[in-house]
């Protein structure tokens, strides 16, 4: 079965963003589909993303590389690609998405009921947008939020967060941030405020191990928030846990 493109609308929308330590231009490139398993099936595979991108508002070997970064780690997860731009990257995310949902499927035609098509009914999700900036530092952070569910009881989504140096285009880790040995001192300080949320949505037994700084972080003027996705620390019910610290309470670790 060949590919079926289904409600292709890419938008490009350009925009100023509010809340950034500087005037960036960006637009956004959307599309959806719709692939039946098979001719006359009530099972599909849907797929939906909306992706923003750099287009102005720094130099142009910054927006390059933030561009870049967005392709290989937010879209295609880590895949080596060379001069891909980012409606082409998505495109490329989609087509994957339905090549493998049918030769994921393919053995199953046979035998195939209607009465199961909710087995079959696969869906994915991925929005990418940039969120908070610390103008002080220049960091930019951008937020990925993706979802999928491929039968079963629920699905998996997740939030995905990553920092950028906007005077040069570099993603920031914590060891950019932070002195070394960092780690525990940091790790008691989110557990208190993990375990303090769980509390307050009456989650108080779901915690499954201690969170840490997992690299999945905001920043922002106040402080950096750090992301903990379903079963990373928690159990599933207890959805993504956020825990922010201010740039006080970070002091002692800073560099």
């Amino acid at each position: 079965m060949k590919v079926l493109r289904i409600l292709a609308a890419t938008a490009g929308s350009l925009l100023l963003l509010a809340g950034c330590n500087r005037d960036i231009k960006t637009a956004s490139v959307h599309d959806e589909g719709n692939v039946p398993l098979a001719e006359g099936s009530e099972a599909s595979l849907s797929y939906s993303y909306d992706v923003e991108y750099l287009t102005g508002g720094v130099s142009r070997e910054v927006m390059d590389r933030i561009n870049t970064s967005l392709v290989q780690d937010q879209i295609l997860m880590g895949e080596e690609v060379s001069d891909m731009d980012v409606k082409s990257a998505c495109e490329v995310w989609a087509n994957g998405l339905v090549e493998g949902y049918q030769a994921d499927t393919e053995s199953f035609l046979d035998d195939y009921d209607e009465e199961a098509s909710w087995m079959f009914n696969w869906e994915y999700e991925l929005n990418g947008s940039f969120a908070g900036a610390d103008p002080a530092r220049h960091l930019q952070t951008y937020c990925v939020f993706y979802r999928e569910y491929t039968g079963g009881a629920h699905g998996l989504f997740g939030y995905t967060y990553t920092v950028y140096d906007l005077t040069t285009g570099a993603v920031v880790k914590e060891d950019d941030l932070f002195r070394e040995g960092y780690e525990d001192g940091i790790s008691e300080l989110l557990l208190e405020k993990v375990t303090e949320s769980l509390e307050e949505q009456s989650f108080g037994d779901a915690l499954m191990g201690e969170p840490y700084p997992n690299s999945n972080f905001s920043v922002d003027k106040d402080g950096i928030t750090w992301y903990f996705n379903p079963y990373e620390v928690a159990v599933y019910a207890a959805g993504v846990l956020e825990a922010t610290l201010s740039w006080t309470d970070l002091k002692p670790f800073l560099k």
